[in-house]
């Protein structure tokens, strides 16, 4: 008999052991040559380079970066860690803080000042962590809750059981079933307030300022006595003591602090945290030093300073404040290098205030700048501001090496070696420039910060390549200084350009000018370090506008005629030709070169050039013919190099990128061109370029996984990536990109928004880690209407509007959908305000020019709760190319608490109903340019509560009339339609002067067809809403006039007695109130109104027995009204139309009005005290008090005298934030109805909801409003 073991193959009792694990892929340096340059120059580790690194922050305690030297400086530069402090002066030996007294030291220095804020942890937490904490506070929270829930449970069904009918027993059974509510729902809408840190600063004189963080459930537990500074340890500031903490043990967060300079409004302290763990893989990338060589990084030497750009508020988003504020502390700090990870979408290159500041520290304070790509190719024109936009900065693609396939990626084979990551951005730029300069690897497993509970973790990206090429150069700036050789930004540039390494089979669009040598850059450098013109930037442009840094042809027009172009040679010796000193004055003077010029390509006939230019200072031009109209379809790619005559071996001195970009040839009659079947090698990217007809506005792209599922049932992944492109118009507006996981046989159908007549790429890639045959074929089919106008805009005159669409490229059916699911209000700025923005941080790279801020302050009152969009039209969607500094908005509730912040890639925000505060700050150093902004108007957009479509009628007349509707029609090619659309009827909740905003699809869907038959997001479509409609009122009788018969002295008296009483009111609750009260006695004794304005007066003032002078008082009043009138009035019909009966109701109703805001203060006087419930009951003889807010006082009062906690947690959490009690007996802030809960839960025995009560408490009432910073 045979077993299983038997019949496998045989098993060794002695297995051979397992290869040797390929280390280098870890951490790539054998590629770029840095580690053999390391190997040969181990001095030469980056020892002396102090590389900035723009992104998350740092962790300096995180693995290889948490030596004593490693991590030199940890800035903020976002604002989002700042907390003002104010100035509190000590009483009785303690400080008064938010959570309750500090005790001070028994010997404080004389002139010492201290600070109290507070901070919400949760706004310096990156947002993985807040997940996992907030978690698992959640998880221990409503277990909490379990046990008492339980006992709550069964006291409340035990009531029910008993059936007593008294109205005690109903009373205590609402009690108890109130109580089972509030824990259920405690449980079940649990909103973590995360810790909240207490802050104590200390400034002693001549001391450095230093910090008590304290927690405040820990520190100040509830009864129990105040913490003291005496038993804690000061923090001071990172770049004075490296002193750094962690938040708890159970994030594992670590931070430290900064201290700006106190100013009247108290001091900013800075607390850093890094807002994800992306910043510090990077430093690790760049230099984490760990004794081993595999994973080392780059430079292990190198010095690191963290300028912490990523926003906490905003997730780690960038604002213009914190990379300006980077720009100016990589300079002040002595960085070499700097290596921003970050990037957008932008829609101009080389433009904009970040752009022009960039260029002035690489320039003129000759630090060189390295930044990523970006991560979203495989389509061209994909990279990313500042990176691959701005001519100053080297641009970083990523690639992946085989040692990388095997150590960090697990390949099970390799296939083809190694290649770009898919994803990598891909150039040229909107303005001709090749968009990616180098490339290096874009992948490593190193450092993670603390709080990700693991020491290394894998990423990629051209974040990664980037700090890899900034370590590269790291090392060559560590031998040039040893070595003291003289350097600048342009002199590395050339070495690193000219020395680098092509790749085969990949575009120059994808890795510029190669793989980054170590070795070969390093030799260069040292071979030419006493060449001049080394250092000289050759400015390389050509006289057109739209692409003057470069050649590039898309459309079909332009790729099919022949074109000649000026190219202009500009020496630039420094920044912007302002460094007048004798020396370089000389320089240029002296300056000429004979230059060679030639192609990068060999066989390339499309372009004519001289072959010889001399130049000098000022520049020299020259023209080059370019003449595509013979190509094939294709992307073709070249550039023209200019070299030294006397010494070639130099390498390029400039490079003038030239791009073709030829599309298929223009066939409005084809609107479905078929790919045809392709087959992937490993990596491949396959781009085809179509123009889409005229009139087409969209297409339908088919792909079909060929091969058969009998053979092969995995599946492939592969990249679909489409893309248009337009002037002033950022990439991410005009490309479509899925990732398509295929399996055999499969067909996926993508639809893509287009516009007729502008090329488009279509890319298709099998993504770079996908093994096996990758077999597809794709179709395509340009569909689409073409409605004119587009954008449909309904005026607020009501009058509908008219459309005609046409069918260009294809029969059509047509069946107009419009619907409405937004609108925008329009608001005004209610406050403006220009100040220069404090401290040293906000002074630009000169050292000597500020900032100012304008801050803008706009009110708006929400009748329901919404999410809210706050949209700056004028700036929104700008940043890098942005004319200022930076926007950003803050959104407040009527307690002052922040709801949420945007900038300029605006979120919706949510708000609770009620009075909202919106604050608006834009910044720059010109208060010319501020003053433009100051009556900017705010658009807020919110979601309707249900959609509104719009009708299309067939005519105008029927749209005025409501008859025929559109329909759905056939509409051949070539044909057009015409139909109007009706004005809606105005939902609720939009005002007059809104929009509503929406969109229309005029395509009906075809089941015969492959996809959804309509574009993508149709199109735009708005209503403005107009003044209202003034309604038809209800004819009503008249009222017969009461002829007045009183003599003039009598009249005279009674409008004296008005004035005096109204003068009257307006002084209650102050000093003078008593003697202008006695003066209008004498003449208006015995008055009712004057009456009620001394018991205001009484119950607002509360002197030394006002509550038995009230009492009295209201009895008085009470005793003069006719209260059987009163009573016997409702009950009765009356004629109103009768002047006398109209008359009479009106002076009734004023004496109810008394009568209760009177009954309803002699309740507030007699709260705790005999005579109460008498009060109470003749209160509740003339009004509701249970469920009104404006009553909310006795509703409390009454059941906290009989002991029905839940019944006043519930009044608390329908009274909310108070503001329905507003004009009523006590006006509640949020503040008081949250003392109210906290003393019911610390009645009931709930600690943990005390705990949670008071969190919230501090967060939800605060005394200011959180600032910018």
């Amino acid at each position: 008999m045979s077993s299983a073991l038997s019949r496998s193959s045989t098993l060794s009792s002695n297995p051979p052991p397992p290869p040797t694990f390929p280390s280098h892929g870890i951490m790539p340096k054998e590629i770029t040559t840095a580690l053999p340059f390391l190997t040969h120059n181990p001095t030469f580790d980056g020892r002396d380079v102090i590389v900035g690194i723009f992104d998350t922050g740092v962790d300096s305690l995180a693995r290889g970066l948490n030596g004593d030297s490693k991590v030199v400086g940890i800035v903020d530069c976002t604002g989002s860690g700042d907390l003002l402090c104010k100035k509190v002066d000590p009483k009785d030996d303690a400080l008064a803080t938010s959570a309750g007294p500090v005790a001070l030291p028994s010997a404080v220095p004389d002139g010492t000042t201290f600070y109290v804020g507070f901070k919400r942890a949760y706004e310096l937490y990156p947002k993985k962590l807040i997940s996992r904490v907030s978690a698992e506070r959640k998880k221990k929270f409503v277990d909490t809750c379990k046990a008492p829930l339980a006992e709550a449970k069964e006291a409340s069904d035990k009531l029910e059981a008993k059936e007593d009918k008294t109205k005690e027993g109903i009373k205590a059974r609402a009690n108890a079933k109130a109580l089972v509510t509030s824990l259920t729902s405690a449980a079940s809408s649990y909103t973590d307030p995360g810790p909240i840190k207490i802050v104590v600063v200390q400034k002693s004189p001549d001391a450095h300022p230093c910090a008590y963080i304290l927690d405040m459930e820990k520190d100040f537990p509830k009864g129990g006595s105040p913490p003291a500074l005496s038993d804690l340890t000061p923090m001071y500031a990172f770049d004075y003591n490296r002193d750094i903490a962690k938040f708890d043990d159970s994030s594992m967060l670590n931070y430290c602090l900064n201290f700006e300079t106190p100013t009247e409004d108290g001091i900013i302290l800075t607390i850093t945290a890094d807002a994800g763990a992306h910043g510090s893989h990077v430093s690790g990338i760049v230099g984490a030093d760990l004794g081993e060589e595999s994973m080392n990084g780059v430079a292990p030497g190198a010095k690191i300073v963290s300028l912490k750009i990523g926003d906490s508020r905003l997730g780690s988003m960038e604002t213009g404040v914190g990379v300006v504020r980077a720009l100016t502390e990589a300079k002040k700090r002595g960085c070499h290098i700097v290596n921003m990870s970050y990037g957008e979408a932008s829609a101009v290159a080389n433009s904009g205030r970040i752009a022009d500041l960039i260029d002035e520290m690489v320039y003129k304070d000759n630090i060189i700048f390295v930044s990523s790509a970006g991560n979203n190719g495989p389509a061209l024109m994909t990279v990313g501001a500042p990176g691959g936009l701005n001519k100053s900065i080297i641009s970083v693609g990523a690639y992946v090496d085989t040692d990388m396939m095997v150590s960090d990626y697990s390949m099970r084979e390799i296939a083809g070696g190694g290649t770009n990551f898919t994803w990598s951005s891909v150039g040229p730029a909107p303005d001709g420039m090749n968009g990616v300069d180098i490339i290096a690897p874009g992948g490593a497993i190193t450092s993670v910060p603390e709080w990700c509970l693991q020491k290394n973790q894998l990423m990629n990206g051209t974040s990664m390549s980037s700090p890899n090429c900034a370590g590269c150069i790291a090392l060559l700036l560590s031998a040039l200084i040893q070595k003291n050789v003289p350097y600048n930004a342009e002199r590395v540039k050339k070495a690193i350009f000219n020395t680098a390494k092509i790749v085969p089979d990949l575009n120059t669009l994808v890795q510029g000018n190669g793989m980054i040598q170590v070795e070969k850059a390093y030799e260069h450098l040292m071979s030419f370090k006493d060449e001049p013109s080394e250092e000289v930037r050759f400015e390389t442009t050509i006289n057109r506008v739209a692409t003057k840094n470069g050649v590039y042809l898309r459309q079909h027009d332009e790729c099919n005629k022949r074109q000649t172009f000026t190219v202009t040679i500009d020496p630039k010796f420094g920044f912007n030709d302002d460094d007048r000193s004798i020396e370089t004055q000389t320089k240029r003077v002296e300056f000429e070169m004979r230059m060679n010029l030639k192609l990068s390509v060999d066989d390339c006939d499309w372009i004519s050039f001289p072959d010889h230019v001399v130049l000098m200072h000022n520049g020299r031009s020259f023209s080059i013919e370019v003449n595509p109209c013979n190509l094939p379809s294709g992307l073709y790619t070249a550039h023209l190099i200019g070299y030294d005559s006397s010494k070639p071996e130099r390498g390029a001195m400039f490079k003038l990128p030239i791009t073709i970009v030829k599309p298929q040839p223009l066939d409005d009659s084809d609107a479905a061109p078929n790919l045809g079947q392709m087959n992937f090698a490993p990596a491949e990217r396959k781009r085809f370029f179509i123009t889409p007809p005229t009139g087409a506005t969209y297409c339908d792209i088919t792909v079909k996984d060929c091969r058969s599922p009998k053979d092969d049932a995995s599946s492939r992944l592969v990249v679909l990536h489409t893309l248009q492109s337009f002037p002033h118009t950022p990439y991410r507006d005009n490309e479509k990109q899925r990732y398509l996981q295929m399996n055999p046989g499969e067909t996926s159908v993508t639809g893509v928004a287009c516009t007729g007549g502008v090329t488009m790429e279509i890319c298709l890639a099998r993504y770079w880690s996908a093994l096996g045959l990758t077999e597809v074929s794709c179709d395509v089919r340009f569909r689409g209407v073409t409605p004119t106008p587009e954008t449909v805009n309904i005026s607020a005159a009501g009058s509908g509007t008219h459309v005609r669409v046409q069918s260009f490229a294809s029969d059509e059916v047509v069946s107009p959908v419009a619907r409405l699911d937004k609108f925008e209000t329009y608001l005004t700025p209610k406050d403006s305000k220009i100040e220069a923005t404090p401290g040293s941080r906000n002074v630009l790279l000169d050292g000597v020019t500020r900032t100012y801020s304008l801050t803008l302050t706009y009110n708006l009152t929400l009748e329901d709760d919404a999410s809210i969009t706050c949209r700056i039209p004028s700036l929104n969607g700008y940043l890098y190319e942005s004319a200022m500094e930076s926007q950003f908005v803050m959104v407040y509730d009527s307690s002052k608490m922040l709801l949420g912040v945007s900038d300029c890639w605006p979120d919706a925000i949510k708000c609770k109903k009620g009075d909202i505060t919106i604050r608006l700050q834009i910044r720059h150093s010109s208060i010319d340019l501020l003053k433009k902004f100051e009556g900017q108007v705010l658009a807020v957009e919110r979601s309707l509560k249900s959609p509104v479509t719009l009708e299309a009628y067939a005519t105008h007349c029927d749209m005025v009339r409501g008859g025929k509707k559109f329909g759905r029609r056939s509409l051949p090619q070539g044909n057009m339609a015409s139909m109007h659309f009706a004005v809606p009827s105005r939902p609720k909740e939009v005002k007059e002067g809104d929009v509503l905003k929406g969109t229309v699809n005029y395509e009906s869907s075809d089941s015969s067809l492959a996809g959804a038959g309509k574009r993508p997001k149709g199109w735009k479509i708005t209503v403005a809403i107009g003044p209202k409609e003034k309604e038809t009122k209800k004819e009503k009788a008249d009222v017969s006039e009461v002829k007045d018969e009183r003599g003039a002295v009598e009249k005279m008296e009674e409008e004296l007695r008005d004035w005096k009483v109204g003068k009257v009111e307006k002084k209650i609750g102050e000093d003078d109130f008593d003697a202008l009260y006695e003066d209008a006695l004498k003449s208006c004794e015995g008055w009712l109104p004057l009456l009620s304005a001394k018991v205001k007066h009484l119950e607002k003032k509360r002197s030394e027995g006002w509550e038995k002078a009230l009492v009295e008082l209201v009895d008085d009043v009470v005793k003069r009204i006719d209260t059987d009138k009163i009573a016997m009035w409702g009950g009765m019909k009356h004629d109103l139309t009768d002047g006398h009966v109209a008359k009479e109701k009106k002076d009734l109703d004023r004496d109810k009005g008394i009568l209760t805001d009177c009954l309803g203060r002699k309740c507030l006087a007699l709260i705790g005290e005999e005579g109460w419930d008498a009060a109470v009951k003749d209160l509740k003889k003339w009004v509701k008090v249970e469920g009104a807010d404006k009553y909310g006082v006795v509703e409390i009062e009454e059941c906290k005298s009989k002991k029905l906690g839940g019944l006043v947690l519930g009044i608390v959490k329908r009274m909310d934030d108070g503001s329905g009690s507003k004009g009523g007996l006590k006006v509640y802030k949020k503040k008081d109805l949250l003392d109210i809960r906290e003393t019911i839960y610390e009645e009931l025995g709930w600690s943990w909801l005390v705990e949670y009560n008071r969190a919230w408490k501090v967060l939800e009432a605060p005394s200011d409003y959180q600032e910018f910073n």
